[in-house]
């Protein structure tokens, strides 16, 4: 939340700085970047719908509750970033490349980006506390935790002010070159934006679609879950195993298991709780648990089928 609000107040105030540069140059790359500091803006809000919706308990129509929303609106700041940032950036460099005419004015244009670069250095770096304490928590290396974060909000702010850092840098690099060599690297900057824009927005569409799809939980906790059932002794074997991930912190676990002969009703039913408490107590994230238990002696016994487990 800490760094979405940050990300939402300097892209606000950038979105402004970015707009004045543009009116007073009249650089086509100052104007993409106006573009992407307000699509990185919207998103925001974009980001924050999905942390307030994804909080509503289950319901009768939604019976698993609500956590997916934070990668449903996560997918659509990704669509937005395409939709309104690549989109006119790329745009906005044809009109330039077609009809080149120098930007004036220039000192307005690196004033207004020097401040920029700042305000998303101090936006990114908040993001990437934010991360690194998680990892910390988590206790994997801050990369490892990046790419196997199942939290796109966080992500989705770190690949955005990376990019605007990388689009602050090509629009100031346009300006000086249209400035001293030529008007028309103004709109090859703008495009250079806008192909940043576009892998961005990919990336981050693939690994929200992936959550939307029901993406399983990282192999760790999948082990941790399978070493909590299969250690406790009246457990025989783990035939399927199957998690979801139903928001970044809530795990949905679907297991079937044998126990051993000649356990009474009443050792099952004490066998099933300990073992969901153990599963709890692995892999803190699990939140619903499903099991299906069978003797032994009833022929259920089947090999694992790799393409299920997790």
């Amino acid at each position: 939340m800490l760094a979405v609000l940050g990300a939402l107040i300097a892209n606000g105030l950038i979105t402004v700085l970015k707009l004045i540069g543009a009116i007073m140059t009249g650089s086509s790359g100052m104007m993409a970047e106006t573009l992407h500091s307000l699509a990185d803006t919207t998103n925001q809000v974009f980001l924050l719908l999905g942390l307030r919706f994804f909080k509503q308990p289950p319901s009768e129509k939604h019976p698993f509750g609500y956590g997916k929303e934070r990668f449903f609106w996560s997918f659509i700041a990704a669509i937005f970033i395409f939709g309104v940032g690549a989109t006119f950036a790329l745009y906005e460099g044809f009109q330039k490349l077609t009809h080149p005419h120098a930007p004036e004015n220039v000192n307005w244009a690196y004033w207004i980006l020097g401040i920029s670069f700042v305000l998303e250095a101090g936006s990114i770096a908040l993001a990437l506390y934010q991360e690194i304490t998680e990892a910390h928590h988590e206790g994997l290396p801050f990369m490892q935790y990046l790419r196997e974060s199942k939290d796109p909000t966080a992500k989705t702010v770190i690949f955005e002010d990376s990019a605007a850092l990388i689009g602050i840098v090509l629009a100031g690099i346009g300006i000086y070159l249209a400035d001293h060599y030529g008007a028309y690297w103004d709109g090859v900057a703008s495009m250079a934006i806008g192909v940043v824009l576009a892998v961005v927005a990919f990336v981050l569409a693939r690994i929200s679609r992936g959550l939307l799809l029901g993406e399983a939980a990282i192999p760790k906790s999948v082990e941790a879950i399978r070493a909590a059932i299969s250690g406790h002794p009246n457990v025989n074997k783990v035939i399927e195993l199957l998690t979801m991930h139903m928001a970044p912190k809530q795990i949905l676990v679907n297991v079937r298991f044998n126990v051993k002969d000649g356990l009474t009703s009443t050792d099952i039913v004490k066998t099933v709780a300990e073992v969901e408490a153990k599963m709890k107590e692995a892999e803190p994230k699990v939140d619903m648990i499903f099991l299906e238990v069978a003797n032994l002696s009833d022929g259920d016994v089947e090999e694992e089928n790799p393409k299920h487990i997790g």
